[in-house]
């Protein structure tokens, strides 16, 4: 690798076995094994219904009002995924990748692909071969493209594995008030809302076990030697009937409810026509992911031989938790706000949740206790089971500090300007199981407006700290995965032609910054951080002409 930057190796040389260099840039170096494709169909149905009715009580000596209101919503995801995977036969049994660089020349019946390869930049990367151009071909003839016995195995257990169906039901209820006193200085807003959620799903049951004979009391039958009996009906090893008995589509289901009270209560007072506190307590929750909860189990027995030690690990289950409850949390808020004369605000605000419940990972050798938590059947005890779980008590704290003014204040000079900005601090603390992947510690917006003669300019900067992203295993184990922090600017330009009618001009991300995510551990060296950089569709902008006529 030479000329190695921030992102990779700018160059690469390859030599052969015998030291002769290799053009990795020549498409006619390269061979094409295979071709795959893929297909996801998603149906999702969702029936939600609302009733809000809200009453003034004007017998009482101060504005008070009362709101009720049902919610409900029902909704079923039936999902199918799976991969398509073909063997390149080639043409006349030539199968260069350079093919498919080509024009295709000929007819129907017998289509002649010839080699006009294009090969992209040294540096810019390996050259490709057209997926439209070989699925052309193959429409023509289709002996090109073969599937095998074992790919055709291979994509069945695929579609297998990623066939899941899942319903969820939420029927919610609430209460509301709310109240203005000390002559309006103080608002009350207060209420409970009563919420129960069941859910129903189906996946796949994977058990690589089943192939094989038992006796009576559950235990592998085995031959004189000791070896384990393979169930005739198993068939050959990777064969349909072996993966008819591993392998059951929508195998595993499971259903449960939960249901919960969350009440809250928000205070609003003015200390002075420009100074107002604001105090709240919320009862919250966080579901968990559909991906969480689909029924999915993998079985892996361990063979322990004729007579296994019962101290020694039986096997690996790896199983979705569908009995995964969804976190709740009590919410502290409080918010100072101080309005200037000249329209401005400056804000300081500071919150604390302590949740229960929290999202972690479950990777131990299981008790009774622990499969009884998960759903599963207390046969598994002595296995290594990994799943998802409720871990205990966690914490958010977080400060956020706001800023928004005029900058005529400073003269003439700064009379068309206003800046702002927004900075907030956030400090996730909780067992060691918990997941805070993905909070993000720390974040500041600011920009400025400029507004004169029909111009409007606003320029907004977005900084994010870095992201942990959760944990990167082939760094070694204090491996993590990072998503580096990075600064983008937006911009809106606007010029006003007439009374409602403005050319504008959009540019987000305005600097091209990219995403870059890198993976750190105390194993690897530091130049090889970068694993990904992305630029999610890079500066963008927008012109146009807006207005009323």
């Amino acid at each position: 690798f030479l000329d190695i930057n921030e992102i990779g190796p700018g160059r690469a040389q390859v030599f052969t076995n015998t030291n002769t260099a290799f053009d990795i840039y020549d498409v006619n170096n390269y061979n094409i094994t295979g071709v795959s494709g893929g297909r996801r169909d998603l149906i999702e149905t969702m029936r939600a219904g609302h009733l809000n009715v809200k009453r003034r009580l004007d017998f009482l000596p101060f504005p008070t009002s009362v709101q009720l209101g049902w919610a409900g919503r029902e909704t079923a995801r039936d999902l199918q995924n799976y991969t398509r995977n073909y063997t390149y036969n080639g043409v006349n049994g030539d199968l260069s990748a350079s093919t498919f660089k080509a024009v295709i020349y000929g007819n129907i019946k017998e289509p002649l692909i010839t080699g006009i390869e294009r090969n992209p930049p040294e540096g810019k990367g390996v050259p490709y071969s057209s997926p439209h151009l070989a699925y052309q071909a193959y429409q023509r003839n289709s002996a090109l493209f073969t599937t095998t016995e074992a790919q055709a195995v291979s994509m069945e257990q695929g579609r297998r594995t990623n066939s899941q169906y899942f319903e969820e039901g939420v029927d919610a209820l609430y209460v509301q008030g709310e109240a203005r006193l000390f002559n309006n200085r103080l608002n009350v807003l207060t209420g409970v809302r009563y919420e129960r959620t069941t859910t129903y799903g189906r996946g796949v049951l994977n058990d690589p076990n089943a192939v094989w004979a038992r006796n009576p009391n559950g235990t592998f039958a085995r031959t004189a030697t000791g070896a384990r009996i393979r169930k005739a009906e198993a068939g050959a090893v990777g064969s349909r009937e072996q993966l008819n008995l591993t392998f059951i589509e929508r195998g595993f289901g499971a259903n449960r409810s939960y249901d919960g009270f969350y009440p809250s209560i928000h205070f609003t007072y003015n200390l002075k026509e420009n100074m107002v506190v604001r105090a709240a307590y919320a009862s919250t929750y966080g579901r968990p992911d559909y991906a969480n909860i689909i029924p999915n189990t993998v079985i892996n027995e361990n063979d322990l031989g004729a007579e296994p030690d019962p101290r020694a690990v039986q096997g690996n289950l790896t199983v979705r938790n569908t009995g995964l409850r969804p976190w709740t949390a009590d919410n502290y808020d409080l918010t100072f706000e101080y309005y200037t004369d000249s329209g401005g605000l400056f804000g300081v605000s500071g919150f604390h949740k302590q949740i229960k419940g929290f999202f972690g990972t479950f990777a131990k050798i299981a008790t009774a206790a622990d499969l009884e938590e998960l759903g599963v059947d207390p046969s598994y005890v002595g296995w290594q089971v990994n799943s998802t779980i409720n871990t205990g008590a966690s914490t958010v704290s977080g400060l956020e500090l706001s800023a928004n003014q005029s900058l005529h204040i400073l003269g003439s000079w700064g009379k068309p300007f206003k800046v702002f900005a927004n900075y907030t601090k956030i400090n996730p603390k909780g067992d060691r199981e918990a997941d805070f992947s993905g909070f993000l510690p720390r974040a500041i917006n600011y920009g400025v407006t400029f507004t004169k003669a029909g111009f409007i300019v606003m320029a907004k900067w977005h900084s994010r700290a870095d992201v942990d992203s959760g944990p990167a295993p082939v760094q070694g184990p204090d491996g993590r995965i990072i998503i580096k922090g990075r600064t983008i600017l937006d911009l809106n330009i606007s010029y006003q032609l007439r009374r409602g009618t403005s050319l504008f001009l959009n540019a987000r991300n305005a600097m091209d910054e990219r995403v870059d995510f890198l993976r750190y551990g105390s194993l690897s060296p530091a130049y090889s951080a970068m694993y990904q950089p992305r630029n999610y569709g890079g500066a963008t902008f927008d012109v146009g002409i807006k207005g009323s006529f």
